[in-house]
This record gives C-alpha cells, structure tokens and sequence, in this order.
C-alpha cells in the first residue's frame, strides 16, 4: 500500500472498499482523489450557499457526495451528507455550519494530498 493510501486510512478513509471498486489499481486511485480536490463543484458550492440559492446548493453538494462515496473518503462524505439532507429536506437554519464542516474536511483532505 502506497504512502498516500496509508495516510488516507489513518483519515478515516474507507480505503479497502474505495480499493475493491477501483479494482486495486492504486495509481489510477491517487489521479481521482487528487482531481477530486479540484472538483468545481466545492467552488459552486461554496458560492450557492453564499448566495443562498439552496436548490444549487444541493446538486453541487450531490454529485461531491456521490464522489467522495465512491473515493472512500468517509469523513468528508459524512461531512457532505449533513449538507445534503438538509437542503433536501427545505431546512436551512444550520447551512453555514454544515457548511463549514465540508471546508474543514476539504482542509484536512488537501493535507492529506500534499496541498
């Protein structure tokens, strides 16, 4: 297991799983996790709940959810579904707290990447 992938389970990550569908090919892993910290859609994000605009706000924070699912990277799912259900759901009293949890593990993740 490469030093990343070691990083990425002391994350929290669910590396064996996000291993089995990526059929263990550990590089072609590193490509998408690093291209995934570039996703626009943590810039749409951020800027949909700015400006309040909430249905926005749930499909950029769908489509990170469904990535940050398939990568494994727990945490920051968590963090993404906390969002997600709410804005689903027309609830909107904690965004900015929620929120700000998916720009906490985003930190960690960029970390964790070497950004």
């Amino acid at each position: 297991m490469s030093e990343l992938l070691d990083k990425c389970k002391a994350y929290g990550a669910d590396v064996t799983g996000a291993m089995e569908r990526f059929m263990d090919d550990e590089e072609l892993y590193e490509m998408c996790l690093e291209q995934f910290a570039d996703d626009p859609g943590f810039a749409g994000l951020e800027k949909a709940v700015g400006e309040k605009q909430y249905k926005e706000a749930f499909e950029h924070a769908h489509a990170l959810k469904g990535v940050a699912g398939n990568l494994g990277l727990t945490p920051l799912f968590e963090a993404v579904c906390e969002l997600v259900e709410p804005l689903r759901a027309e609830d909107y009293s904690n965004i900015d707290a929620e929120y700000a949890r998916i720009e906490e593990e985003r930190e960690r993740l960029n970390k964790l990447i070497g950004r």
